[in-house]
């Protein structure tokens, strides 16, 4: 229930702030989105081997970054800002694997 929550509540700020960028005033909606990103990943992600959410996380990275739903008449630059979004999302919670990953080395003295 909270990974599903988390989930939906990212998309939604990922969606908000690619639709109408700078809605939410004082830059916080960004905050929100990297936050989820990260509890979303904490919570949901197996940190001994979370290969599909990063790969997941690649993937949208490169859509996002080849700017390619732009090419859609009308609909096409508020789907790739909002891709953008979401990539900040899955990137800010590989971060969090990644330290889950570095504080399991670190507590186990395997680094």
């Amino acid at each position: 229930m909270a990974t599903r929550l988390t989930y939906s509540l990212g998309l939604l700020a990922a969606i908000i702030e690619g639709l109408a960028p700078g809605a939410v005033p004082g830059g916080l909606l960004p905050l929100v989105i990297v936050v989820l990103g990260i509890a979303y990943a904490v919570i949901n992600i197996d940190a001994n081997s979370p290969q599909a959410f990063l790969t997941t996380a690649l993937v949208i990275f490169v859509a996002g970054e080849a700017n390619v739903l732009t090419n859609i008449h009308v609909v096409g630059a508020y789907l790739d800002a909002i891709v953008d979004q979401v990539t900040i999302m899955y990137l800010a919670g590989g971060v969090g694997i990644l330290g889950i990953r570095a504080w399991n080395l670190v507590s186990r003295g395997s680094l």
